[in-house]
């Protein structure tokens, strides 16, 4: 009971570093079971804020929007499946294992021989005592966030790399643009159905390109072997 005692007070005043150990495991956990899926995201926000969007086929931002839904919930899963949060008994253990002959296990442990002797309890006591002045020096244990092991390849830091690019280069005004391409999007609601069209003459005339929607009530000729391209 005396031991159990000692151990109560001395996580009580441990409270803190315990805490901030419970936290950094949390983040370990966190970082080791949900790394694919906030790479991925991180990868789209980069390709969006950049505007690539824009300069492909609607159809591709469909397709790669529909695979980026797939890999979301799949890595979510997956990571749901991996994580357990970090028990009380696991901060005590790791922040008992930074420290030397694991003092705060020691004030649990009761005295297992020579409980009658007046000279071995007092031997005991001193090592009790000794054991809690050195419990009582017990810092937080900082999170290890490596995660070269599951990610040999880098790809967390090609990611964020190609943010740092988007940040530099790109807007996050951009982003926004995707919701126009999608079907009943805002763009299209507002200005309803449109068209675009060109007419490319071959290169060895040397004409330029003509769009086709400034040509209002003129007769159109081109060309043989222009190409026309129409967009609705």
């Amino acid at each position: 009971m005396a031991e159990q005692t000692r151990y109560d007070a001395l996580l009580r005043r441990l409270r803190w570093p315990l805490f901030l150990t419970r936290t950094g495991m949390l983040a370990e956990r966190m970082a080791r079971a949900f790394w694919p899926l906030w790479t991925l995201c991180i990868t789209i926000l980069a390709l969006l804020m950049l505007g690539l969007q824009d300069s492909t086929s609607i159809e591709l931002v469909w397709s790669v929007a529909a695979l980026t839904l797939i890999g979301v919930l799949v890595f979510l899963v997956m990571g749901a499946m991996r994580f357990r949060f970090p028990r009380r008994e696991e901060a005590v253990a790791r922040l008992d294992a930074s420290l030397k002959g694991n003092p705060i296990q020691a004030l649990r442990d009761g005295q297992a021989i020579g409980q009658g002797d007046q000279g071995s309890s007092d031997l005991w006591a001193a090592h009790q005592s000794r054991m809690a002045t050195r419990a009582s020096s017990a810092r937080a244990v900082p999170a290890d966030l490596r995660l070269s092991s599951r990610d040999p390849f880098g790809l967390r830091y090609v990611a964020l790399l190609g943010l740092m690019v988007a940040l530099l280069f790109g807007s996050f005004w951009r982003v926004g643009s995707v919701g126009s391409m999608a079907p009943g999007g805002s763009a299209n609601a507002a200005a309803g159905p449109s068209w675009e069209g060109w007419v490319s003459p071959p290169a060895y005339t040397g004409l330029p390109t003509i769009y086709l929607p400034d040509i209002t009530g003129e007769r159109l000729t081109a060309p043989e072997g222009a190409l026309v391209t129409l967009r609705l």
